[in-house]
């Protein structure tokens, strides 16, 4: 792929919303880190 289609493509891309807003699910996904971190849960200060 081109570089400047990665580029393109970089600059219009959003991030998606977030897909639980309230409830146990919402609470993991705001919580967790990802899983080359361990996956471990912190909480946001």
């Amino acid at each position: 792929m081109p570089e400047e289609e990665i580029k393109r493509r970089l600059k219009n891309w959003q991030s998606p919303s977030p897909r639980y807003t309230r409830g146990l699910l919402a609470k993991y996904a705001s919580l967790v880190t990802s899983a080359s971190m361990g996956a471990v849960t912190l909480p946001r200060l």
